[in-house]
């Protein structure tokens, strides 16, 4: 089976469009999806669950399979993790594969149940968010319904697969990026700071996360999702955030700060260097400003958002006491 075939990405795109402000966001519930939840997605949950069982089961396969002959792919290298962390993948690839059996006319009565509920005007959608003000999850919303193939990416105890009505989920769009990184605290178990240290990624990539027991340094792109809100907000958010950063010293202590100089002069040579008090608020705004110019003019799309998150990803700086190569 081709995962990713012509036909199925039309598929995905016709099933599950949607504008760049709802990506990744739980759509609204009014009356009408209840009703359209009721008579399709509901009397098909059996054999939806059944089936993406088995779609785990063949995932799960594939994907151990593929760390063990690649551990530089897997988590913190370690293959035997899986599938703790894998949310994302897990929930992506599960629904593409529900969807190419439906294709392939594999008598994927699942998908046709779906089918019909799109066809009929219901919301199909891969939704991220916070579960329970615990922790982030990915999930499916099938209009007024909470569908999760991932369930055991936090704890591998929990079932794979779980649906419930939205309402009871306890899952949410998240509102900020402080309720971000509220969340993220005490989810990853981390202190987040404003990204005062690589300016240019700052609009893009605001945070700065401190993973004290792993003793790592690094910065934390925006997902897809809050991206898209972020230019729709034209980064005001994360430029009054950087700035409440500025005014309350919320710093890189003077340890980390000096491994982030250090990491600017070997890896990022062209990198805007702060000034030794650091970055002040006038900077910060015209580097806001600046990308707005860039990023938010009517019918622009930024394509380059995938490099300015690849570029953020890539910076991850070991700490004063830590050994080992950075990874750049």
């Amino acid at each position: 089976m081709n995962p990713r075939s012509p036909e199925l990405d039309a598929l995905l795109d016709r099933l599950l469009g949607r504008g760049p402000r709802d990506f990744e966001r739980v759509m609204p519930i009014d009356a009408r999806q209840e009703a359209l939840t009721e008579q399709h997605v509901v009397p098909a949950l059996p054999i939806l669950e059944t089936e993406f069982l088995a779609i785990r089961e063949e995932l799960d396969r594939d994907m151990r399979g593929r760390l063990e002959a690649n551990p530089a792919m897997a988590i913190r290298g370690d293959p035997s993790r899986y599938p703790k962390g894998y949310c994302l993948p897990i929930t992506i690839q599960s629904f593409e594969r529900f969807c190419a059996r439906g294709i392939e006319g594999r008598g994927s009565e699942g998908f046709r149940a779906v089918w019909r509920f799109h066809e009929a005007g219901g919301v199909v959608a891969r939704v991220w968010g916070i579960l329970r003000e615990q922790y982030f999850q990915n999930a499916m919303q099938l209009g007024s319904w909470y569908f999760d193939v991932a369930n055991d990416t936090v704890d591998v105890r929990k079932p794979k697969i779980e649906h419930m009505p939205m309402a009871a989920s306890g899952f949410r769009n998240v509102a900020s990026l402080a309720d971000f990184v509220r969340i993220a605290e005490r989810y990853w178990r981390c202190s987040i700071l404003p990204n005062l240290e690589f300016l240019r990624l700052a609009p893009f990539a605001p945070l700065l996360r401190i993973d004290h027991d792993e003793g790592m340094l690094s910065v934390i792109p925006l997902g897809e999702g809050m991206q898209w809100l972020s230019l729709e907000d034209r980064f005001r958010e994360v430029e009054e955030y950087l700035c409440a950063g500025v005014r309350e010293g919320r710093r890189l202590p003077e340890e980390w700060a000096s491994r982030a100089a250090e990491h600017r002069q070997i890896h990022l040579p062209g990198a805007v260097l702060p000034p030794p008090g650091g970055f002040d608020e006038a900077t910060i705004r015209r580097v806001c400003a600046e990308a707005r110019a860039t990023w938010c003019r009517p019918g622009q799309v930024p394509r380059a958002l995938d490099q300015f998150r690849i570029a953020a990803s890539r910076i991850r700086i070991r700490g004063p006491r830590s050994s080992g190569p950075q990874t750049t």
